[in-house]
C-alpha cells in the first residue's frame, strides 16, 4: 500500500504528520509513505531508519484562508494538490491531509475524480461510542445543499467503507432525522428514506 500524505496540512505541521507516518510504517509492514512538503521541516521529525518513508519536496501549501474552488488552478505545486495527482497518476494508491477540508475536497474532485455513479464525495468520521466500536457519520459539512440521492449514495459509501475497511459484516445503516416515524421530516429526509429502502444498505429498523 502507497500512501501519499500532506505533510504541511492541519495543526502542528508537519510535525504531527510526520510523527503519524513514522507510527503508521511501524504498524503495518507492507505501507510504504510519500510525505508532499517543505523538506527542510520535515527532516527534523523524520527517522533516516525508516527506508519506507519518502520525501517530495515542494516549498508551496494550502492556507485555511485559500478558497477551495481555486485551490488546484493557483498552487498547482502545493503539497495537497500534488498528493492528489500522485494517486492520480497511479504513484501512491491514498492520499491524506489534515488541512484546508474544502480545498481537500477540491482538489479530490478535479485530480482524483468521482467513483463511477456517485454524484458528490462525503466526508465520513469515525465518532466514539461507549462501547468502543464507534459509528460512521455521513456528511458532516463537505455539502451544505445535499439532494435525497446523494443521502442515498452516501448510505451506500459508507455500507461499503464499513464493512471492507473495518470488517463489520453486513453493517446497520441510519438516516439521521427529527423522530422514528415515517411522516416525521423534511421532505429531502422522507425522499430520501423512501429511496435507501430500495438500496443495497441493511436499513436501520426503528
Amino acid at each position: 500500500m502507497r500512501i501519499a500524505i500532506d505533510a504541511m496540512g492541519g495543526d502542528h505541521a508537519p510535525e504531527a504528520a510526520v510523527k503519524g507516518a513514522l507510527l503508521a510504517v511501524e504498524h503495518y509492514s507492507d505501507l510504504e509513505i510519500t510525505l508532499y512538503g517543505d523538506e527542510e521541516q520535515i527532516k527534523p521529525y523524520l527517522d533516516p531508519k525508516h527506508s519506507k518513508i519518502h520525501i517530495h519536496h515542494t516549498m508551496e501549501k494550502v492556507e485555511n484562508t485559500d478558497e477551495p474552488a481555486r485551490v488546484v488552478r493557483k498552487k498547482k505545486n502545493a503539497s495537497m494538490v500534488l498528493m492528489a495527482e500522485a494517486v492520480k497518476n497511479n504513484e501512491a494508491d491514498a492520499c491524506i491531509s489534515a488541512g484546508n477540508t474544502g480545498a481537500l475536497m477540491s482538489t479530490g474532485l478535479f485530480k482524483v475524480g468521482r467513483i463511477k455513479g456517485i454524484d458528490r464525495p462525503a466526508l465520513s468520521p469515525t465518532l466514539p461510542t461507549i462501547d468502543g466500536k464507534g459509528f460512521l457519520l455521513l456528511d458532516v459539512g463537505a455539502n451544505v445543499e445535499a439532494k435525497p440521492n446523494h443521502l442515498m449514495q452516501y448510505a451506500i459509501m459508507g455500507s461499503i467503507y464499513v464493512e471492507k475497511v473495518r470488517g463489520i459484516k453486513n453493517p446497520k445503516v441510519g438516516l439521521l432525522n427529527v423522530g422514528t416515524e415515517d411522516q416525521k421530516g423534511s421532505e429531502l429526509v422522507k425522499e430520501a428514506f423512501q429511496l435507501m429502502q430500495s438500496a443495497p444498505v441493511n436499513l436501520l429498523e426503528t
